[in-house]
């Protein structure tokens, strides 16, 4: 997963899986990007303890969507956009059952060590698995006018200033009957905040996220079948002591 939404505040937050938000030319969506960037940047910079309960996080995510939806994943022909792929732990958990994944992330640091994941510890060939450090903006010729069968973003969207606006982009670069795969933080039933005030600047979903509220993002971007399914239960490995949080994941199909 992509750093683009670790919450760390230097030690005390951080999701390290996923990648960093990218901006819709908002001002609102760009100061969120902005501070992402940097956050993730420098997260990437840790030792592998900072990642360890994160990469265990991403594992339970990828299991939870391939017991889901098994039918998705096919190792001799689903190619995958992993949509900010921070370091590479939601990559490197897919890659044994998809054929090729491309990751994106707006933090070069990230994808600097996502590339080194693949080629030094995976010993994978760039043509299977390699990260890009792109902004996407869903203009015409981005990623070579590739088209996916399947997009995952695993907990990102809760960086996002406008899941709206994300997801709609995501659905851009899916083929007719590709999927896309979202895990993040669900919200809790009486609404509370999940996210210290620590993390106001780099997290605008501070309460997590509604299955309603990722149905009409997913139904306004046009996809259809949706289905959201809890994958696991337990405390957020950047607040070891804090409340337990519900992760979700969730799928939409874009009509043939």
């Amino acid at each position: 997963m992509s750093n683009q939404w670790a919450h760390d505040n230097h030690g005390d937050a951080g999701s390290p899986i996923h990648g960093h938000g990218h901006g819709h030319g908002h001002d609102h969506a760009d100061d969120f990007a902005a501070a992402n960037r940097t956050y993730f940047d420098e997260y990437a910079h840790k030792g592998e303890e900072a990642f360890a309960g994160w990469r265990d996080m991403a594992r339970k995510e990828v299991d939870a969507m391939r017991a889901r939806w098994p039918e998705l994943f096919d190792k001799e022909r689903t190619v995958v956009l992993d949509f900010a792929c921070g370091v590479g732990m939601i990559s490197e958990q897919l890659v044994p059952h998809v054929k090729k994944i491309v990751g994106v992330d707006i933090s070069e640091v990230s994808v600097d060590r996502y590339n080194t994941l693949a080629t030094e510890k995976l010993g994978l060939t760039p043509e299977t698995m390699k990260a890009v450090t792109v902004e996407l903006k869903g203009e015409d010729g981005e990623l070579d006018g590739v088209k996916f069968d399947l997009v995952v973003c695993c907990a990102s969207f809760h960086h996002l200033a406008s899941i709206d606006d994300t997801t709609r982009l995501l659905a851009s670069f899916l083929k007719p009957g590709g999927a896309l795969l979202v895990a993040d933080i669900k919200a809790a039933d009486d609404g509370r905040q999940l996210f210290p005030e620590t993390h106001h600047g780099l997290v605008p979903h501070r309460h997590g996220i509604t299955e309603a509220r990722l149905r009409e993002a997913f139904e306004g971007a046009g996809l259809g079948a949706f289905d959201f399914h809890d994958a696991a239960t337990q405390k957020l490995p950047h607040d070891p002591h804090g409340e337990e949080a519900t992760w979700f994941v969730a799928r939409g199909v874009k009509p043939e």
